[in-house]
């Protein structure tokens, strides 16, 4: 079996070639990877560097093609549709545009100008091919092209059209929660579109429009490595940070929301002094790319008493105070060890909780309003992957550092918190469908499935 693997972000990286997920296939296939071209913002990360196991190269981006398909996918999300999650999607692409682009692309999407708007685009594209990248597949003859995405960016919308046209399987993998409710730049039909769980089935479906028998419930490529015996215990964690043992350790996990993560540590800090939270220690670890949230430079010389930074992102800190470090891809082991080792997680906006639910930890969403909050937190909140989350009958939600003082025993009750994480982790089956065999074992079958069906068609059209 002959496959195309098609990678075009930095996540993309750590999610499937760094955690490991593709090294099944590229053990079972003749595979070759294709990155954009080196300069790119996307991909800072150098391909020779990453453990691919197989061959790869780099192709030029088509920016005429892309701002094309993007001027669709932005005149589609600019549409009038009823309920919050469509306004926020249409506040958000409206603060990225500008007023001008704004009032031309929903000009675009009116009844009276759609026809046209089409043909404009569509004899757009026409006059301008894919070039690289049809040829790319041309060559290469693949027996299926394997996609994992954001559902947006360099190569998604040529992909599954230059598949289509030579009854090539393609396969699309999406990469996080949110991709199918906020980002379905997918112009196309694709083969099939691997999700997460019932949740984003819906979602594709709802929103890509996609047919029902091609979007699967695969569960998430990076979570692999959960099923895995973490590498330290929680004695040596607690060693290793520096805590006592005997408090119950709760996980403060900052994101990339903007929200002013330094202040609400400081106030349990301070409520874990006073004696208002007993037996309790905090450990802070930053998202990868948010900058310890808004002001997050002051971790660099806090000074905490129950507060720990995360000895995996220490560095990080470090950095922060002379410079944003920018993206860092942090170890999903890392990850799992820390998950092991806590009792309760807290975090404003970011995966970790949904991660901690698959861990069977109680979480708790810090959910700030006003000037505590962000103008980032107030329009994703909105959005439907997550306020699905929060409906959850199980979810705690603070929505002031005092808030987080108050509920705090609500997910850190050594009896009653368990049950809560018990409860939690059957109802994350809803975001992440659990399998018994491990996401990377899966994928080799599946595509082989897509390859078969595809030379059966053949066949099939050769006998006719």
């Amino acid at each position: 079996m002959k496959v195309l693997v098609f990678i075009d972000h930095d996540i993309i990286c750590r999610h499937f070639i760094l955690s490991g997920a593709l090294a099944p296939l590229v053990a079972a296939a003749d595979v070759r990877f294709v990155f954009p071209e080196k300069g790119g913002k996307r991909v800072t990360l150098d391909p020779a560097g990453l453990p691919l196991g197989a061959p790869f190269e780099r192709i030029p981006v088509d920016n005429k093609r892309l701002q094309t398909w993007r001027w669709r996918l932005f005149a589609d999300q600019l549409k009038w549709r009823t309920g919050v999650h469509e306004r926020a999607i249409r506040r958000q692409r409206r603060a990225a545009l500008g007023w001008k682009a704004t009032l031309l692309l929903r000009l675009a999407g009116l009844p009276l100008f759609s026809r046209a708007f089409q043909w404009i685009t569509q004899r757009r594209l026409d006059a301008h091919p894919a070039g690289e990248l049809a040829s790319l597949i041309e060559r290469e003859r693949p027996d299926v092209v394997f996609h994992p995405t954001v559902l947006e960016g360099s190569f998604i919308n040529d992909i599954v059209f230059e598949c289509a046209r030579r009854d090539v399987p393609c396969v699309l993998a999406m990469n996080s929660w949110d991709n199918p409710s906020t980002k379905r730049a997918v112009v196309g039909t694709p083969d099939r579109l691997l999700v997460w769980g019932p949740q984003t089935r819906d979602h594709a479906i709802r929103f890509i429009q996609i047919a029902p028998d091609r979007v699967i419930s695969f569960g998430a490529a990076q979570f692999d490595i959960y099923r895995e015996k973490p590498r330290i215990d929680r004695a040596r964690f607690c060693m290793q940070h520096g805590i006592d043992p005997r408090c119950r350790i709760v996980l403060f996990a900052g994101s990339n929301a903007q929200t002013d993560e330094f202040t609400a540590l400081m106030v349990l800090d301070q409520a874990i002094e006073a004696g208002r939270l007993a037996d309790i220690a905090i450990v802070y670890r930053p998202h990868p790319w948010g900058g310890g949230g808004r002001g997050g430079n002051r971790f660099a010389k806090g000074n905490f008493r129950h507060v720990v930074i995360d000895y995996n992102m220490r560095g990080f800190i470090d950095a922060l105070g002379r410079a944003d470090p920018g993206i860092t891809l942090p170890d999903y082991r890392d990850t799992h060890d820390l998950l092991s080792a806590v009792d309760a997680v807290v975090s404003p906006l970011s995966t970790i909780l949904l991660e901690a639910m698959l861990h069977g930890l109680p979480v708790m969403v810090f959910a700030p309003e006003g000037k505590a909050g962000s103008e980032i937190l107030a329009n994703n909140l909105p959005m439907l992957h997550f306020r699905e989350f929060l409906k959850l009958p199980d979810m705690t939600v603070a929505r002031s550092a005092e808030g987080l003082v108050t509920l705090m025993p609500r997910i850190t009750d050594p009896i009653a918190g368990p049950v809560l994480g018990r409860r939690l982790k059957v109802a994350a089956e809803w975001f992440v469908t659990p399998f018994s065999r491990p996401w990377k074992e899966r994928i080799v079958p599946f595509l082989k499935g897509c390859a078969t069906s595809r030379l059966e068609r053949a066949q099939a059209s050769a006998a006719e």
